[in-house]
C-alpha cells in the first residue's frame, strides 16, 4: 500500500469514529420526532343517485270535516251524590272501566239493568291495557269512573315504572325533585287520550266522570278567583302540566250537574232538590259542547234520575 493509500484508508477511519462518538454522546438530548399526523377519515363516497328510492307523494284531497264516524268525547263532572255514574248509565250502550266501586250498585234507570263493566281493573295499567284491547269492540260508549281516581293511580304507577334521572328509584313521589313527580304524572295522563282516540275513531263515544273541585284562576286585569271544574291536577304556578287543562281541550263537551236554581242569601243556601245539566259555561266553572244542538238550551233538565234529556238532545235518538 502506498503512502498516499494508508493516509486516505486512516482520515476515513477517522471520520468514522468521530461520528459514532457524537452520537453516543448526544443521543440522550435528541428529540424524537413527531409522529406523521393521520389522515383524516374520509366518509365513503354516497351512493349515486341512480340508486335512491324517492318515495311516492301522497295525494290529498278536501272534504268538509264533520268527523263523520268518530264519537263523542265528554267529561261529566259534579261534587259526590250527584247522580254522574246513573246519567252515564243512561247513555247509549255503555261499559264502564270503575276505578272505584262506586258503580256497582247502579242500576240503568231505564232498564232497571246493571251497568256493565269491565272486571279486573285494579290500577292504571290494567286500565292502559283495556283501552288497548278489543273488549269494547261490541259497544258504543265507554266510561271511566272517574277519572280523578284514575290519576291517584297514576302516581303508584309512575313510582314502579319511571326512575330517578340519576337512574335509582324513587319512593316517594316528592323524591323526583321539585316539579319533576307531576311532569311524569302529566306524561302518564297524557297517554289515556292517546289511547281514547283510536276507540274515538271506530265511532265509540267517551264519558269520563270527574269530581268537582276549585282552582285558582288567575286574573290578569284584578284579583285572581276561584274556577271550579273536573278534579284534575290544574298546574304548577307557572302553568306548566296543567292536567285538567289538557283534558278539558281534548274533550268535546264538559257538563257539570248542579242544583237548579239555586239561590245564595247572606251566605246561605237555600235549599233545593231539583238537579240540572249545565252545558254553556260562566266565568265560575268549566262547561262547554262543539256541537250546536245545546244553543237553544240555558241548560239541561236532570230532575229525576231516568232523565236521560241530555243523551236525546246529543245524540238526537241514535
Amino acid at each position: 500500500m502506498s503512502n498516499e493509500d494508508t493516509a486516505r484508508w486512516w482520515a476515513l477511519g477517522l471520520i468514522k469514529s468521530l461520528k459514532k462518538n457524537t452520537e453516543q454522546t448526544l443521543g440522550d438530548h435528541i428529540m424524537p420526532s413527531a409522529p406523521a399526523p393521520r389522515a383524516p377519515k374520509i366518509a365513503p363516497p354516497a351512493p349515486p343517485l341512480s340508486n335512491v328510492v324517492a318515495a311516492a307523494p301522497r295525494n290529498f284531497t278536501v272534504a268538509p270535516w264533520t268527523g263523520e264516524g268518530d264519537g263523542e268525547k265528554i267529561i261529566i263532572y259534579g261534587p259526590s251524590g250527584m247522580g254522574k255514574t246513573t246519567l252515564a248509565a243512561m247513555a247509549p250502550d255503555p261499559v264502564f272501566i270503575g276505578c272505584d266501586d262506586g258503580g256497582r250498585r247502579i242500576r240503568n234507570p231505564l232498564t232497571g239493568e246493571p251497568v256493565l263493566h269491565v272486571p279486573g281493573i285494579a290500577n292504571f295499567r290494567d286500565v292502559q291495557d283495556a283501552l288497548r284491547s278489543h273488549v269494547f269492540d261490541d259497544h258504543t260508549s265507554v266510561v271511566i269512573d272517574t277519572g280523578t281516581v284514575l290519576q291517584d293511580w297514576a302516581i303508584p304507577h309512575i313510582l314502579t315504572t319511571v326512575k330517578h334521572e340519576k337512574g335509582y328509584t324513587v319512593h316517594k313521589f316528592e323524591d323526583y325533585g321539585y316539579g319533576k313527580g307531576f311532569t311524569h304524572l302529566y306524561e302518564a295522563m297524557y297517554s289515556i287520550p292517546v289511547a281514547l282516540e283510536r276507540l274515538v275513531h271506530m265511532g265509540k263515544n267517551i264519558i269520563l266522570l270527574c269530581q268537582l273541585r276549585g282552582s285558582i284562576t288567575g286574573n290578569a286585569g284584578g284579583d285572581d278567583y276561584v274556577k271550579t271544574g273536573p278534579a284534575l291536577y290544574p298546574g304548577g304556578k307557572k302553568g306548566t302540566n296543567n292536567i285538567q287543562a289538557m283534558y278539558c281541550e281534548w274533550v268535546d263537551h264538559i257538563f257539570r250537574i248542579d242544583w237548579e236554581g239555586a239561590t245564595v242569601t247572606d251566605g246561605k243556601i237555600a235549599p233545593v232538590s231539583t238537579r240540572m245539566v249545565r252545558v254553556h259555561p260562566d266565568a265560575t266553572f268549566e262547561a262547554k259542547s262543539r256541537s250546536n244542538v245545546f244553543a237553544e238550551y240555558p241548560a239541561v233538565t236532570f230532575s229525576k234520575p231516568n232523565d236521560d234529556s241530555l243523551w236525546r238532545i246529543l245524540f238526537g235518538g241514535r
